[in-house]
């Protein structure tokens, strides 16, 4: 026994015996573990390690640091070939001081197993108190522990050198040890350690670079997979690096077809090297060199650069137009929102027309809605269409008499790029389009002028569209619903009105009844409209009087419903309490009967409907005194349907 070694033994002796007279011939790191130790209740007499944990926890610890154990492994077995044959032991342990992985000399390993340093095994100070591994862990920093500085008497026979392997983030995640008998003890031994430790943690970092890069690439692909548009990621020089699933779909090409391809050699468009400067929501048609098969999308170019700002390349997404036009249907909540159930009506003319809308919504054919204004055929197509098999799909309404007729063809059919001056770049979808799969609602379709009508019969008999100033030919799947206020034979015997336009709409032709023809209805609208209102209004006690009911029912209703709806929501707004009374009707309802019309200038000879229109339209003129715009309101109508029943009647 050395001198030194003696006089370590001496003051560990003391120092487990409460002594304290040889502190100066002990290292203060070792003293300052020793201290620890002792507070900790260590046994200093203790002959093998206290705690080791069960085969399943070890199977359990090696899995959870099986990265680090991968990363180690190759190392240990270096550190192991530069010792064998010497009496050293090599472990690793994570940051727990538990071991989980023992390499040795046989005869060193049966040596370690006489103090239970063995795999499974707690070597922290808390367990056998100052040694290389334990203490290492506390003090963080490399460290040897030789013969009676170890403060448990298991110990004591060997020479451990410990460094900590520190992760990317600077945690340690493990120790890494290489232990041998006492005399064996050297200097160099702990350099071996550290620098074994240090090219561990080295490597550790390389391979979690490759394993994050691995891991991101993972998400990359994964990501770019699960957009509902083509990708295409270019090089500088513009030849295809990569491509999603989507592309493969959309343009039935494999990856490995253009991948390494210059862009111009997969496709013909031309406007190419203008898009792929940078554009976005372009809509581009890309047809496949070489082959018939065209994509029409819209298409969006990003620009690739580096940290520095230098351009390594583009994104390119290209959506398909008619996925497109879809998003935007819903976007813009162009859907159907009335059912059936929703359209209040128990007369016999009513139910008979409702019965035959419920038979339309089982098939594709051409519905023509006939009734007069404000009767609700836009409520009939509405239903209609919710229940069809086309209800998910985009319903789209287009009042062919509130566009002018210039704009009309460019509203249903789009236009080109350049079609006429301010068209916008790229173009635009016009309704047939936007109702791809759905259905297109053309109410008074009676309006629509004579040029307007051949372009739609085309579209009707051929399922196609051309976009105004464009030659590309788009087959279309539309449902047509077409509503009207006049008699469309009449209007074409007057050459109004195409026959055989005519005859493409009314397929199935579905009048519905005005109100004055539903008496029996209107207690139940009335009704519910103020049920509505009380809830928009936050006057829950709302109701209608009994005595009101009789009033409204004696009322001819020119309006219709819409005449109905709006008279009762002015009253709902302009009443104190809780019931709609007589005397809150507008002046111009305030008769009981057809006795207080103004009925002195109608023109004998008229149908009784038109009749009865005229003298509402008299009374509403009178009480709003000329102002068009009020009179329209008293009616409930548009002012267009206003200035079409004047100019019926003669009183412009």
């Amino acid at each position: 026994m050395t001198q030194d070694r003696q006089e370590i033994q001496q003051a560990w002796e003391e120092f487990v015996r409460g002594g304290g007279g040889a502190d100066h011939l002990v290292n203060g790191v070792i003293r300052e573990s020793w201290l620890r130790s002792h507070q900790l209740g260590v046994n200093p007499w203790q002959l093998v390690g206290p705690e080791r944990v069960s085969p399943e926890e070890l199977h359990h610890l090696r899995e959870v640091k099986q990265t680090l154990l991968d990363a180690a492994s190759p190392h240990m077995d270096h550190l192991y070939e530069w010792v064998k044959g010497t009496g050293f032991v090599v472990t690793l342990c994570d940051e727990r001081g538990f071991l989980f992985h023992v390499l040795g000399d046989p005869d060193t390993l049966q040596k370690a197993r006489e103090i239970e340093f063995v795999a499974g095994a707690n070597w922290s100070e808390a367990a056998v108190g100052t040694n290389a591994i334990g203490t290492c862990l506390v003090l963080n920093q490399p460290l040897q522990v030789s013969a009676a500085e170890h403060f448990s008497v298991a110990c004591q026979g060997w020479t451990c050198s410990a460094a900590p392997i520190h992760g990317p983030n600077g945690d340690v995640i493990g120790v890494l040890n290489l232990s041998g008998t006492w005399e064996k003890v050297h200097p160099h031994t702990l350099g071996l350690v550290v620098s074994a430790a240090r090219i561990i943690e080295n490597y550790w970092v390389l391979q979690e670079r490759s394993r994050r890069a691995e891991r991101m690439g993972g998400y990359l692909e994964a990501a770019v997979n699960a957009l509902n548009e083509a990708v295409l990621v270019l090089s500088q020089e513009r030849r295809i690096i990569k491509v999603n699933r989507i592309f493969n779909k959309l343009f039935t090409l494999r990856e490995e077809q253009v991948v390494g391809q210059l862009v111009t050699d997969v496709w013909e468009n031309p406007l190419w090297s203008d898009c792929l400067d940078g554009c976005s929501n372009r809509e581009v048609s890309f047809p496949v060199r070489g082959t018939s098969h065209s994509v029409h999308g819209l298409l969006n170019v990003y620009p690739i650069q580096n940290g520095t700002g230098q351009p390594l390349g583009s994104l390119v997404t290209l959506r398909e137009i008619q996925e497109v036009r879809q998003f935007i249907s819903h976007m813009t909540n162009s859907r159907a929102k009335i059912e059936f159930s929703d359209i209040i009506g128990e007369s016999s003319a009513f139910l008979e027309a409702l019965g035959d809308a419920k038979l339309a919504a089982h098939t594709d054919a051409t519905v023509l809605l006939q009734g007069e204004s404000g009767t609700g055929k836009e409520l009939f197509a509405q239903a209609i269409h919710s229940a069809s098999h086309r209800h998910n799909k985009p319903f789209i309404a287009l009042n062919c008499g509130a566009i002018p007729r210039d704009l009309l063809g460019s509203e249903l059919f789009g236009y080109a790029e350049g079609a006429f001056t301010g068209a916008r770049r790229g173009g635009s979808a016009g309704k047939f389009e936007l109702a791809e799969g759905g259905t297109l609602f053309l109410d008074e379709v009676g309006e629509m002028s004579l040029e307007m009508q051949v372009l739609l019969l085309r579209v009707l008999q051929n399922r196609e569209v051309t976009r105004l100033g464009g030659d590309r030919v788009i087959p279309v799947n539309v449902r047509i619903l077409a509503a009207t206020n006049k008699d469309l034979k009449v209007e074409v015997h007057k050459g109004n009105f195409r026959d055989d336009l005519y005859y493409r709409l009314n397929v199935m032709l579905i009048r519905i009844p005005p109100l004055r023809e539903r008496i029996d209805d209107i207690s139940r609208l009335a009704q519910a409209f103020t049920g509505q209102f009380a809830v928009r209004l936050q006057r829950p006690g709302l109701q209608v009087a009994p005595s009101l009911l009789n009033r409204l029912e004696q009322w001819p209703w020119p309006g219709n419903v819409r005449e109905l709806q709006n008279v009762l929501e002015r009253m709902a707004i302009r009443v104190q309490g809780e019931w709609l009374t007589p005397d809150l009707l507008p002046q111009e309802l305030q008769s009981t009967s057809l006795a207080g019309m103004d009925l002195s200038s109608v023109v004998t000879g008229l149908p009784l409907k038109d009749q009865l229109q005229k003298a509402a339209l008299l009374d509403s003129l009178r009480a709003s005194r000329g102002n068009h715009k009020e009179a329209a309101r008293i009616l409930g109508v548009a002012r267009s349907t206003l200035y079409r029943q004047i100019k019926k009647f003669g009183l412009s």
